[in-house]
């Protein structure tokens, strides 16, 4: 067969145009180091490759969210730090101010003014266009500095929460701490208003907030079935245990005392959906759920939207008088829960039954308690603290005493039976716990042993002789010193906030109120105790972050590892290849331009 030299230029041309791709191809791989470029070079390992690179991608932005966070620690490290040793100034100032001069005392004011100054511009810090205690609302300022030296948290509840980052695909780590972390405490204190003409004692329970359930608001709904949790008095742990036992044994639920959220995990092979948007589920309230559906995914969590233990109680004198003597000839008062803007009905104060006059009530909603599993039954009637104490004695017969302590306002007994005794406080018919200051926990004396109230035994601070939704299990007393309520004296039981702390601790410097200084003295520390607790967080979250860090390096090493073994190329081979094939490709266009003369001379030469 004859070959033309039309065909055999085209052949020529398509040898050449092949090297050429081939030239091409070779220095790709020698420029990208890799063997595997395309999918068209093997559409398999191209795939996983490109997996592989998503996943460095994927590390890369959480080594740079990680980064960030060490920024963050440093500079929450500092700020936190700044806020604690103006506080320790302010408890030196508080601690000397009762034998201060008069020109000492105006200089601590300025003092106190200037420290109030420098924490509200601690607070509004910033990194970058981000203000680092802003929360989730982090490009505005979250403290606003009023004319009267008061301080305003600009922050919305739903925006308190710091922001979340993920430091791993399967991780979602806090993205440092908010305002609300910051200056707030979840410790409750009890005060009275700097212009207060009481000036005697007052007591209250403030470590006892519980959570009350009963039928209103004890049902939550899981894909759309119905979940009744038992009704009772709880505190945030016990009550993540009773939701545990009522969801069953796929699950597994908490409760962080940091934020006072409930977080429930999904431990079944599928998901499921908390139905918060359902009329019926009444528990999502006192859960701090808000009233929106949540799909939890297997392995997943679920975390309440709000604080749950955020409630505060204002408490306003209604009628002056004593706090002391016949109950009906008392003060009264009244007490808001929502702020101010509704108030109770009037309530004579009470005493714990401190007084010589009987204040605590024992009746059919109060009277019971159990002992050994048997209900020993209260006489109803109108008691002092050391009357009821008798009277429990009485009830539990021979070889028990009682006594109530008017210092400490609680019960304490004694079993001398010669046997061990359990008190039944967890039994829910167990109506007198709460006014006898007895948390819902089984007590187990041994013989000679004793059984000490856990919190101040008497009414709570909405009047009632039990528990319930309104009042939380918290208490306000009165001391029994000759010193009158006056009308319209007020007073507050509600989370520490430093920022309203100082403002109160400037309006007694400005008052010259020692008294006042004096009562209030030890909150200071509970507010240091509050930062340092922060600071702690802070470091741990600094340590995680360097742990977390290395482990991204290390994870990134191995990552390229085995994409450099699935798809690199050996380049010393490669270029040895190129050579070759790069010569022959001159080679040939060498030739190829000698075809395409028109002198035939130069073709044969």
């Amino acid at each position: 067969m004859r070959i033309s030299e039309t065909m055999r230029y085209r052949l020529f041309q398509t040898c050449i145009n092949k090297l050429g791709q081939q030239l091409t191809d070779i220095e790709k791989r020698i420029s990208t180091q890799r063997s595997i470029n395309s999918p068209s070079d093997n559409p398999l390992i191209f795939a996983r490759s490109v997996e592989y690179d998503a996943e460095l991608s994927m590390g890369t932005q959480y080594s740079d969210n990680l980064q960030r966070l060490k920024t963050l620690v440093g500079m929450y490290d500092s700020s936190l730090t700044s806020v604690d040793s103006q506080l320790a100034t302010l408890g030196e100032m508080a601690a000397g101010f009762d034998t201060a001069d008069s020109s000492i005392r105006q200089a601590y004011v300025a003092e106190l003014e200037s420290i109030i100054e420098h924490l509200v511009t601690v607070g509004n810090s910033k990194l970058g266009n981000t203000y680092i205690y802003g929360g989730q609302q982090a490009e505005s300022a979250p403290f606003r500095l009023n004319s009267d030296y008061s301080v305003t948290y600009t922050v919305s509840s739903d925006g308190e929460d710091a922001t979340n980052i993920y430091v791993d695909n399967s991780q979602l780590g806090q993205y440092g701490v908010s305002g609300r972390d910051a200056f707030y405490s979840t410790t409750k204190i009890a005060f009275g208003d700097v212009s207060n003409t009481y000036a005697g004692d007052i007591y209250s329970n403030t470590g006892s907030f519980a959570y009350v359930l009963n039928a209103t608001n004890r049902t939550m709904y899981v894909d759309g079935a119905a979940v009744n949790l038992t009704a009772g008095v709880y505190t945030g742990n016990t009550l993540a245990q009773e939701i545990q036992t009522r969801l069953g044994a796929n699950y597994s639920v908490a409760f962080d005392s940091t934020t006072r959220k409930f977080v429930i995990t999904n431990n079944t092979t599928a998901s499921v959906t908390l139905n918060w948007s359902n009329a019926g589920a009444t528990a999502a309230g006192v859960l701090g759920f808000d009233a929106v559906d949540s799909i939890v995914a297997s392995g997943k969590t679920e975390m309440s939207d709000l604080d749950t233990g955020r409630k505060s109680f204002l408490v306003r004198i209604a009628a002056s008088g004593a706090t002391t003597g016949v109950v009906a000839s008392r003060a009264t008062y009244t007490y808001s829960t929502d702020g101010g803007a509704t108030w109770s009905a009037a309530l004579p104060v009470r005493t714990g039954g401190a007084d010589l006059t009987a204040d605590i009530v024992i009746d059919g909603t109060n009277n019971t308690f159990y002992r050994n599993g048997a209900a020993i039954t209260l006489t109803n009637g109108t008691y002092t603290g050391h009357q009821l104490a008798a009277e429990i004695s009485t009830q539990l017969g021979a070889g028990y005493s009682v006594t109530y302590s008017a210092e400490t306002r609680k019960y304490t007994i004694t079993n001398n039976t010669g046997s061990v005794a359990t008190f039944n406080w967890s039994n829910t018919a167990s109506t007198a716990a709460g006014v006898l200051g007895f948390d819902n926990v089984d007590s187990v004396v041994s013989s000679a042993g004793t059984d000490v109230g856990d919190y101040d035994a008497g009414m709570f601070i909405d009047g009632a002789g039990v528990a319930n939704t309104t009042n939380n299990r918290i208490k306000l007393a009165f001391g029994t010193t000759d010193t009158p309520l006056a009308a319209g004296d007020t007073f507050q039981v509600k989370d520490l906030s430093i920022f309203e702390m100082l403002k109160n601790f400037k309006d007694a410097f400005d008052a010259g109120d020692t008294t006042w200084i004096s009562k209030n003295i030890d909150y200071i520390e509970t507010a240091r105790s509050s930062v340092v607790k922060n600071n702690a967080i802070v470091a741990f979250q600094g340590t995680q972050a360097d742990m977390l860090i290395e482990n991204n390096a290390t994870k990134k090493a191995r990552i390229e590892e085995e994409q450099s073994e699935l798809v690199g190329a050996d380049t010393a081979q490669l270029g040895t290849e190129f050579t070759v094939l790069l010569n022959t490709y001159q080679t040939l266009l060498a030739a190829f331009s000698k075809m395409q003369s028109i002198s035939i001379l130069n073709y044969l030469n």
